[in-house]
Protein backbone atom coordinates (compact mmCIF):
# COMPACT_ATOMS: atom_id res chain seq x y z
CA UNK A 1 0.00 0.00 0.00
CA UNK A 2 1.36 2.91 -1.16
CA UNK A 3 0.63 6.42 1.07
CA UNK A 4 -0.33 9.59 -0.65
CA UNK A 5 1.52 11.44 2.18
CA UNK A 6 5.51 11.54 3.66
CA UNK A 7 5.60 9.46 7.07
CA UNK A 8 6.58 11.29 9.57
CA UNK A 9 9.31 9.83 12.10
CA UNK A 10 8.29 8.69 15.57
CA UNK A 11 11.08 10.29 18.02
CA UNK A 12 10.04 6.92 20.59
CA UNK A 13 9.74 6.35 24.25
CA UNK A 14 13.93 6.84 24.68
CA UNK A 15 13.84 9.97 22.67
CA UNK A 16 11.40 11.40 24.91
CA UNK A 17 13.00 10.41 27.94
CA UNK A 18 16.63 12.30 26.70
CA UNK A 19 14.46 14.93 25.48
CA UNK A 20 13.07 15.34 29.32
CA UNK A 21 16.55 14.91 30.99
CA UNK A 22 17.59 17.53 28.81
CA UNK A 23 14.89 19.90 29.82
CA UNK A 24 15.53 19.40 33.81
CA UNK A 25 19.02 19.56 33.43
CA UNK A 26 18.68 23.12 31.96
CA UNK A 27 15.74 24.21 34.95
CA UNK A 28 18.13 23.06 37.50
CA UNK A 29 20.86 25.41 35.71
CA UNK A 30 19.39 28.02 35.52
CA UNK A 31 17.81 27.51 38.94
CA UNK A 32 21.63 27.00 40.56
CA UNK A 33 22.92 30.09 39.07
CA UNK A 34 19.75 32.31 40.07
CA UNK A 35 20.74 31.02 43.53
CA UNK A 36 24.45 31.48 43.53
CA UNK A 37 23.87 35.52 42.75
CA UNK A 38 20.99 36.13 44.91
CA UNK A 39 23.41 34.74 47.33
CA UNK A 40 26.62 37.06 46.31
CA UNK A 41 24.74 40.08 46.14
CA UNK A 42 23.05 39.81 49.56
CA UNK A 43 25.59 38.04 52.09
CA UNK A 44 24.38 37.12 55.23
CA UNK A 45 24.81 40.01 57.88
CA UNK A 46 25.90 37.88 60.61
CA UNK A 47 28.46 35.56 58.94
CA UNK A 48 31.28 36.10 60.84
CA UNK A 49 32.01 35.02 64.51
CA UNK A 50 32.03 37.11 67.21
CA UNK A 51 35.08 37.01 69.26
CA UNK A 52 34.85 35.54 72.58
CA UNK A 53 34.64 38.10 75.57
CA UNK A 54 34.93 37.08 79.16
CA UNK A 55 32.55 37.33 81.77
CA UNK A 56 35.40 38.60 83.99
CA UNK A 57 36.25 41.21 81.30
CA UNK A 58 36.21 44.98 81.40
CA UNK A 59 32.74 46.66 80.16
CA UNK A 60 34.02 49.35 78.15
CA UNK A 61 36.30 47.56 76.71
CA UNK A 62 34.09 45.06 74.92
CA UNK A 63 31.59 47.88 74.04
CA UNK A 64 34.24 49.61 72.36
CA UNK A 65 35.04 46.33 70.48
CA UNK A 66 31.35 46.26 69.66
CA UNK A 67 31.10 49.39 68.43
CA UNK A 68 28.74 50.85 70.82
CA UNK A 69 31.35 53.45 72.37
CA UNK A 70 33.97 55.28 70.18
CA UNK A 71 36.31 55.78 73.56
CA UNK A 72 36.57 54.13 76.70
CA UNK A 73 34.17 56.73 79.05
CA UNK A 74 31.64 55.35 81.78
CA UNK A 75 29.04 58.50 80.35
CA UNK A 76 29.11 56.80 77.43
CA UNK A 77 27.10 53.55 78.61
CA UNK A 78 23.50 53.42 78.49
CA UNK A 79 21.25 51.31 81.35
CA UNK A 80 18.38 49.37 81.61
CA UNK A 81 16.75 49.21 84.61
CA UNK A 82 14.42 46.64 86.38
CA UNK A 83 14.44 44.46 83.25
CA UNK A 84 12.76 41.90 85.53
CA UNK A 85 9.00 40.57 84.03
CA UNK A 86 8.64 39.55 80.74
CA UNK A 87 7.49 42.17 79.18
CA UNK A 88 9.84 44.48 80.82
CA UNK A 89 12.39 42.25 79.54
CA UNK A 90 11.21 42.40 76.23
CA UNK A 91 11.16 46.45 76.17
CA UNK A 92 14.73 46.37 77.18
CA UNK A 93 15.72 43.72 74.75
CA UNK A 94 14.64 45.87 71.98
CA UNK A 95 16.11 49.42 72.99
CA UNK A 96 19.26 50.41 72.08
CA UNK A 97 20.78 50.30 76.24
CA UNK A 98 23.77 48.59 76.11
CA UNK A 99 23.53 46.96 79.93
CA UNK A 100 20.70 45.26 81.23
CA UNK A 101 20.21 45.83 84.95
CA UNK A 102 17.81 43.16 86.59
CA UNK A 103 17.02 41.75 90.03
CA UNK A 104 17.23 38.31 91.59
CA UNK A 105 15.32 37.90 94.46
CA UNK A 106 14.07 34.21 95.68
CA UNK A 107 10.17 33.13 95.22
CA UNK A 108 8.13 33.71 97.89
CA UNK A 109 10.77 34.73 100.18
CA UNK A 110 10.32 35.21 103.72
CA UNK A 111 6.72 33.46 103.56
CA UNK A 112 5.65 29.58 103.86
CA UNK A 113 5.26 29.31 100.10
CA UNK A 114 9.44 29.92 99.99
CA UNK A 115 11.18 28.06 97.70
CA UNK A 116 14.87 27.87 96.48
CA UNK A 117 13.92 28.78 93.06
CA UNK A 118 15.48 31.85 91.96
CA UNK A 119 13.21 34.66 89.72
CA UNK A 120 13.45 38.16 88.56
CA UNK A 121 11.90 40.35 91.12
CA UNK A 122 12.15 44.00 93.10
CA UNK A 123 11.03 44.02 96.71
CA UNK A 124 8.36 43.83 97.94
CA UNK A 125 7.68 41.96 95.08
CA UNK A 126 8.60 38.14 96.07
CA UNK A 127 6.40 36.38 92.79
CA UNK A 128 7.20 37.01 89.23
CA UNK A 129 6.50 35.10 85.88
CA UNK A 130 9.75 35.49 84.78
CA UNK A 131 12.70 33.02 86.68
CA UNK A 132 16.16 33.82 86.38
CA UNK A 133 16.83 30.60 84.49
CA UNK A 134 14.14 31.79 81.83
CA UNK A 135 15.58 35.27 81.90
CA UNK A 136 19.05 34.01 81.15
CA UNK A 137 18.08 32.13 77.86
CA UNK A 138 16.32 34.50 76.59
CA UNK A 139 18.99 37.19 77.35
CA UNK A 140 21.78 34.96 75.54
CA UNK A 141 19.82 34.01 72.94
CA UNK A 142 18.29 37.29 71.31
CA UNK A 143 21.28 39.92 72.80
CA UNK A 144 24.72 41.01 73.08
CA UNK A 145 24.29 43.20 76.01
CA UNK A 146 25.97 43.53 79.10
CA UNK A 147 24.29 42.02 82.62
CA UNK A 148 24.09 43.46 85.57
CA UNK A 149 22.34 41.47 88.33
CA UNK A 150 21.08 42.93 91.59
CA UNK A 151 21.05 40.30 94.42
CA UNK A 152 18.06 41.24 96.95
CA UNK A 153 18.48 38.17 99.07
CA UNK A 154 21.32 36.19 99.84
CA UNK A 155 19.12 33.02 99.32
CA UNK A 156 19.14 33.96 95.91
CA UNK A 157 22.60 33.61 95.62
CA UNK A 158 23.57 30.16 95.66
CA UNK A 159 21.10 28.70 93.02
CA UNK A 160 21.65 32.06 90.92
CA UNK A 161 25.11 31.39 90.67
CA UNK A 162 24.34 27.21 90.09
CA UNK A 163 22.69 27.74 87.29
CA UNK A 164 25.32 30.41 85.69
CA UNK A 165 27.78 28.07 85.87
CA UNK A 166 25.75 25.31 84.34
CA UNK A 167 24.78 27.28 81.76
CA UNK A 168 28.46 28.67 80.69
CA UNK A 169 29.42 24.89 80.29
CA UNK A 170 27.14 24.14 77.66
CA UNK A 171 27.07 27.87 75.97
CA UNK A 172 29.62 30.56 76.02
CA UNK A 173 28.39 34.04 77.51
CA UNK A 174 30.21 36.21 76.11
CA UNK A 175 29.81 39.63 77.60
CA UNK A 176 30.46 41.16 80.92
CA UNK A 177 28.89 39.82 83.54
CA UNK A 178 28.40 42.32 86.87
CA UNK A 179 26.89 40.63 90.39
CA UNK A 180 25.67 43.34 92.50
CA UNK A 181 24.84 43.70 96.23
CA UNK A 182 24.70 46.03 98.58
CA UNK A 183 26.68 44.45 101.71
CA UNK A 184 27.55 47.21 104.12
CA UNK A 185 25.43 49.93 105.74
CA UNK A 186 25.65 53.02 104.65
CA UNK A 187 24.22 56.87 105.56
CA UNK A 188 20.98 57.16 107.08
CA UNK A 189 20.23 53.80 107.55
CA UNK A 190 18.25 53.20 110.59
CA UNK A 191 18.38 49.43 110.26
CA UNK A 192 20.64 47.14 108.73
CA UNK A 193 19.70 45.29 105.79
CA UNK A 194 22.88 44.31 103.90
CA UNK A 195 23.43 40.88 102.56
CA UNK A 196 25.86 39.30 104.25
CA UNK A 197 28.99 40.22 102.99
CA UNK A 198 31.35 37.46 103.27
CA UNK A 199 28.86 34.82 102.65
CA UNK A 200 28.40 36.91 99.23
CA UNK A 201 31.91 37.28 98.54
CA UNK A 202 32.97 33.93 99.59
CA UNK A 203 29.95 31.98 97.46
CA UNK A 204 31.26 34.15 94.38
CA UNK A 205 35.04 32.78 94.53
CA UNK A 206 33.83 29.33 94.93
CA UNK A 207 31.04 29.43 92.75
CA UNK A 208 31.43 31.75 89.76
CA UNK A 209 34.58 34.12 90.42
CA UNK A 210 34.90 35.27 86.82
CA UNK A 211 32.66 38.42 86.63
CA UNK A 212 33.17 41.82 87.72
CA UNK A 213 31.82 42.91 91.76
CA UNK A 214 29.10 45.62 92.14
CA UNK A 215 29.49 46.20 95.96
CA UNK A 216 27.23 49.04 97.65
CA UNK A 217 26.23 50.52 100.66
CA UNK A 218 22.66 50.51 102.11
CA UNK A 219 21.65 53.91 101.77
CA UNK A 220 18.10 56.18 102.56
CA UNK A 221 17.47 59.93 101.30
CA UNK A 222 14.64 62.13 101.93
CA UNK A 223 14.63 66.25 101.05
CA UNK A 224 12.41 66.37 104.45
CA UNK A 225 15.02 65.65 106.90
CA UNK A 226 18.65 66.31 107.40
CA UNK A 227 20.81 63.78 105.29
CA UNK A 228 24.07 62.33 106.16
CA UNK A 229 26.89 61.74 103.77
CA UNK A 230 29.20 58.32 103.23
CA UNK A 231 31.98 58.61 105.87
CA UNK A 232 35.58 57.94 105.87
CA UNK A 233 35.27 55.00 108.12
CA UNK A 234 32.55 53.48 105.20
CA UNK A 235 34.73 54.01 102.28
CA UNK A 236 37.82 52.61 104.96
CA UNK A 237 35.88 49.47 105.41
CA UNK A 238 34.38 48.54 102.35
CA UNK A 239 38.55 48.69 101.20
CA UNK A 240 39.40 46.18 103.50
CA UNK A 241 37.09 44.16 102.36
CA UNK A 242 37.73 44.29 98.77
CA UNK A 243 41.29 45.25 98.65
CA UNK A 244 42.68 41.81 98.52
CA UNK A 245 39.69 40.29 95.45
CA UNK A 246 40.99 39.40 92.57
CA UNK A 247 38.16 41.10 90.44
CA UNK A 248 37.16 44.26 88.95
CA UNK A 249 35.28 46.36 91.49
CA UNK A 250 32.53 49.30 90.99
CA UNK A 251 31.07 50.85 93.59
CA UNK A 252 27.24 51.56 93.00
CA UNK A 253 26.88 54.97 94.97
CA UNK A 254 23.80 57.12 95.73
CA UNK A 255 24.68 60.27 93.53
CA UNK A 256 22.90 62.83 95.58
CA UNK A 257 25.45 61.97 98.26
CA UNK A 258 28.68 61.69 96.62
CA UNK A 259 30.57 64.89 96.72
CA UNK A 260 30.31 65.95 99.37
CA UNK A 261 31.91 62.82 100.08
CA UNK A 262 34.38 63.18 97.69
CA UNK A 263 37.62 63.20 99.41
CA UNK A 264 37.01 60.12 100.81
CA UNK A 265 35.76 58.74 97.05
CA UNK A 266 38.72 60.12 95.75
CA UNK A 267 41.31 57.97 98.17
CA UNK A 268 39.05 54.87 96.97
CA UNK A 269 39.53 55.47 93.59
CA UNK A 270 43.55 56.03 93.89
CA UNK A 271 43.69 52.70 96.02
CA UNK A 272 43.31 50.23 92.81
CA UNK A 273 43.07 50.74 89.09
CA UNK A 274 40.75 47.83 89.03
CA UNK A 275 38.36 50.15 91.01
CA UNK A 276 35.49 52.82 89.33
CA UNK A 277 32.63 54.04 90.89
CA UNK A 278 28.67 53.53 89.13
CA UNK A 279 26.69 56.72 90.50
CA UNK A 280 22.79 55.79 90.59
CA UNK A 281 19.85 58.31 91.20
CA UNK A 282 16.76 57.42 93.27
CA UNK A 283 13.59 58.82 91.40
CA UNK A 284 13.30 61.79 93.53
CA UNK A 285 16.84 62.54 94.45
CA UNK A 286 17.73 66.17 93.75
CA UNK A 287 21.03 66.35 92.26
CA UNK A 288 22.40 68.83 90.03
CA UNK A 289 24.41 68.68 86.63
CA UNK A 290 27.35 71.28 88.71
CA UNK A 291 27.88 67.96 91.04
CA UNK A 292 27.81 65.58 88.13
CA UNK A 293 30.76 67.85 86.64
CA UNK A 294 32.48 68.10 89.89
CA UNK A 295 32.74 64.48 90.05
CA UNK A 296 33.80 64.00 86.12
CA UNK A 297 36.08 66.89 86.44
CA UNK A 298 38.37 65.11 89.50
CA UNK A 299 38.11 61.42 88.06
CA UNK A 300 39.32 59.51 84.85
CA UNK A 301 36.43 59.10 82.15
CA UNK A 302 36.94 55.47 82.59
CA UNK A 303 36.23 55.35 86.37
CA UNK A 304 33.02 56.59 86.87
CA UNK A 305 29.67 54.91 85.17
CA UNK A 306 26.58 57.39 85.43
CA UNK A 307 23.12 55.43 86.00
CA UNK A 308 21.40 58.74 86.04
CA UNK A 309 17.64 59.83 85.15
CA UNK A 310 16.75 62.06 82.09
CA UNK A 311 16.78 64.97 82.02
CA UNK A 312 19.65 65.65 84.23
CA UNK A 313 21.73 62.45 82.15
CA UNK A 314 21.14 64.59 78.79
CA UNK A 315 21.68 67.50 80.60
CA UNK A 316 25.30 66.50 82.30
CA UNK A 317 25.99 64.81 78.84
CA UNK A 318 25.77 67.78 77.04
CA UNK A 319 27.80 69.91 79.35
CA UNK A 320 30.43 67.54 80.16
CA UNK A 321 31.37 67.33 76.74
CA UNK A 322 31.87 70.82 76.33
CA UNK A 323 35.12 70.83 75.78
CA UNK A 324 35.12 74.80 76.50
CA UNK A 325 33.16 74.95 79.66
CA UNK A 326 34.21 75.80 83.26
CA UNK A 327 36.11 73.23 85.10
CA UNK A 328 35.38 72.24 89.04
CA UNK A 329 38.69 70.69 90.27
CA UNK A 330 39.30 69.37 93.89
CA UNK A 331 42.40 71.06 95.57
CA UNK A 332 43.06 67.37 97.28
CA UNK A 333 42.51 65.80 93.93
CA UNK A 334 45.36 63.94 91.28
CA UNK A 335 47.11 66.09 89.38
CA UNK A 336 47.29 63.95 86.28
CA UNK A 337 42.89 64.60 86.24
CA UNK A 338 44.14 68.00 86.49
CA UNK A 339 46.39 68.39 83.73
CA UNK A 340 45.65 65.83 81.47
CA UNK A 341 49.27 65.24 80.19
CA UNK A 342 49.89 63.13 77.03
CA UNK A 343 49.33 59.33 78.18
CA UNK A 344 48.52 60.22 81.84
CA UNK A 345 52.18 60.48 82.36
CA UNK A 346 53.60 62.02 85.02
CA UNK A 347 56.92 63.39 83.21
CA UNK A 348 55.14 65.99 80.63
CA UNK A 349 54.14 67.66 84.20
CA UNK A 350 56.54 70.65 84.45
CA UNK A 351 57.23 72.40 88.16
CA UNK A 352 58.45 75.66 88.72
CA UNK A 353 60.39 76.56 91.77
CA UNK A 354 59.57 80.06 93.35
CA UNK A 355 62.26 80.41 96.34
CA UNK A 356 62.54 84.35 95.79
CA UNK A 357 59.62 86.95 95.51
CA UNK A 358 61.73 88.11 92.80
CA UNK A 359 61.60 84.53 90.82
CA UNK A 360 57.97 84.39 91.40
CA UNK A 361 57.06 87.75 89.72
CA UNK A 362 59.28 86.31 86.82
CA UNK A 363 57.58 82.93 86.77
CA UNK A 364 54.33 84.33 87.22
CA UNK A 365 54.91 85.90 84.05
CA UNK A 366 56.21 83.70 82.13
CA UNK A 367 53.19 81.43 82.76
CA UNK A 368 50.10 84.20 81.92
CA UNK A 369 52.75 85.40 79.01
CA UNK A 370 52.41 89.30 80.88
Amino acid sequence: MVCSQRCRPSIGARGAAVIGVCVVAVIATCIALAVCLTINRNPPQDSAPKPAFDTDGDLLEYLLNLGSIDRKDGLLVTWYHSANKKSELAAGLKSDVMVLEADVNIEGHNTPNETDKPIMAHPPAIYSDNSFQEWLDVVLNSSSKGIKLDFKSIKAVDPSLAILLKKSSEVKLNRPLWLNADILMGPNVPINTAVNASLFLSLIQEKYPNCTLSLGWTTLYSFLFPNKTYTQKMIQEMHSIVGTLPQRVTFPVRAVMVRLAWPHFSWLLAQSDRYSLTLWQGKTDPITVEDLLFIRDNSRAEQIYYDIYDPVLSQFKEAALNSTRKRFYYPGGNLLDYFHPADSDELWIEWYGMDRYENRLETLSSLTGE
